[in-house]
């Protein structure tokens, strides 16, 4: 099976990395794929990153790993990102291949209103992971009304870890993000004033 983790990666961060290595270690998979969006349909883009230099950071993000590719295909789609459109996609480039859509809890919570739906749930199996404490209850809840509906859904046994690309945009600390993804968005300029640097990076 192969993880598939979505989302602006405006910019890529630990937390990301977090969730794609807990997800190969407790599902056994083959490998994790990011995939940078277009046009988120549920959030807006920062503005700060072009999509592609969301999608160079991706890549930075990924490189030294061989268990973690990048994929362009929202990018290069352009348009608005639906997760059933990339699917049907993937799907069809690797027939017969078994797909883990990993999500943090607030997007698995969502998940009943996402464009085509019940489909999508027949599609992929869906991993998450809580953002915090507070959000467990929550995803455990909708956990159990979509596998109630035939999804496959995985709940992730491991420690929060609270960040966001919000938050490192907010306070720029190179220890949010991976050190190649730092030195991009300082030799960039990105996300206003020059990042802060850090001792050691």
């Amino acid at each position: 099976m192969i993880g598939l983790l979505g989302g602006t990666f405006d910019p890529p961060h630990k937390g990301h990395l977090y969730l794609a290595r807990t997800a190969r270690r407790q599902l056994g998979l083959e490998r994790v794929i990011l995939i940078p969006a277009y046009l988120p349909p549920h959030k807006q883009v920062s503005g700060g990153a072009t999509a592609a230099q969301r999608l160079a950071m991706a890549r930075l993000a990924a490189r030294g790993k061989k268990w973690m590719s990048v994929s362009d295909a929202e990018i290069a789609r352009e348009g608005k990102s639906y997760t059933y459109d990339t699917l049907t996609e993937l799907s069809a480039r690797m027939p017969g291949e078994r797909f883990c859509f990993l999500c943090g809890s607030d997007m698995l919570v969502s998940l009943e209103h996402w464009y085509r739906a019940d489909e999508l749930l027949r599609m992929a199996a869906f991993a998450a992971l809580p953002r915090n404490e507070a959000d467990a209850a929550l995803m455990r809840d909708a956990a159990a009304r979509l596998t109630g509906q035939g999804a496959e859904i995985h709940l992730l046994d491991a420690p929060p870890m609270e960040l966001s690309s919000t938050e490192f945009r907010r306070s720029r600390d190179a220890d949010k993000v991976p050190a190649a993804v730092f030195r991009y968005i300082e030799a960039h300029g990105l996300y206003g004033e020059e990042t802060a640097r850090q001792a050691g990076k």
